[in-house]
C-alpha cells in the first residue's frame, strides 16, 4: 500500500471519527428542558465543513452511511436523513473551488442555505410518506442553531484547509491526474 493510499484511509478515518464524535454529542442526554430551543445539527456542520474544504474525504457513500447510523441511532426515519445530508454533501463538494475563491462568508452562507434545503427535503419526504413530521417553528430554531455553530465548527475543523491548501500534503504531489480522478468520488 502506497503512502497516498495511506494518507487517505486516514483522511477517511479522522473524518469518520469526528462524525461519530458529533453523533455522540448530538444524541447525549445534555440537561434539555421541555420547550427549550433545538440544537444545531452538529453532523451537518462537520460534514458540510470537510466536504466544503477537503471533499476527497467525504464521499457521497461514507457520507450516506454515517448519516444512516445517525438515523439508527437518533430513532428518526431510516434513510431520509441521510439522503439529505448526502445531497447536502455532494453539493457543497461540487462548490468546493468556488467556495475556496470566495471566502468564508461564502462558505458559510451555503452551508446555511444546504442546510435549510436538507430539512426541506426532510420534511417534505417525511410529510408525502405520512410520517409525523415536526413542527416547521422546531426545525426553524434547529436551522438557524445550526447555522450559527458552523463558524465554531470551521475554526475548529481549521486543519482541514480548503483544497489545494498546504494540509494537502506531500502524497498527493505530482499527482495531479490521480488527484482529478479520486475527487471524482466526493
Amino acid at each position: 500500500m502506497g503512502a497516498s493510499m495511506i494518507a487517505r484511509l486516514a483522511g477517511f478515518a479522522a473524518f469518520a471519527a469526528l462524525a461519530w464524535l458529533a453523533i455522540a454529542l448530538s444524541l447525549a442526554p445534555i440537561g434539555g428542558e421541555i420547550g427549550a430551543l433545538p440544537g444545531p445539527d452538529l453532523l451537518f456542520c462537520v460534514v458540510a465543513v470537510v466536504s466544503a474544504r477537503r471533499p476527497a474525504l467525504a464521499p457521497p457513500v461514507l457520507v450516506f452511511a454515517i448519516g444512516l447510523i445517525r438515523d439508527l441511532l437518533g430513532g428518526g426515519a431510516i434513510g431520509i436523513g441521510a439522503l439529505a445530508l448526502t445531497v447536502a454533501s455532494a453539493a457543497l463538494a461540487a462548490q468546493a473551488e468556488a467556495l475556496r475563491r470566495r471566502g468564508f462568508l461564502a462558505e458559510w452562507g451555503l452551508a446555511a442555505a444546504w442546510a435549510a434545503c436538507a430539512l426541506a427535503l426532510q420534511w417534505a419526504l417525511l410529510t408525502v410518506t405520512l410520517a409525523p413530521a415536526p413542527p416547521l417553528a422546531s426545525l426553524g430554531g434547529g436551522l438557524l442553531a445550526t447555522a450559527l455553530t458552523y463558524p465554531l465548527c470551521a475554526l475548529l475543523l481549521r486543519k482541514a484547509p480548503r483544497r489545494g491548501g498546504r494540509a494537502e500534503g506531500r502524497a498527493s504531489q505530482g499527482r495531479a491526474s490521480q488527484g482529478r480522478a479520486w475527487q471524482g468520488w466526493a
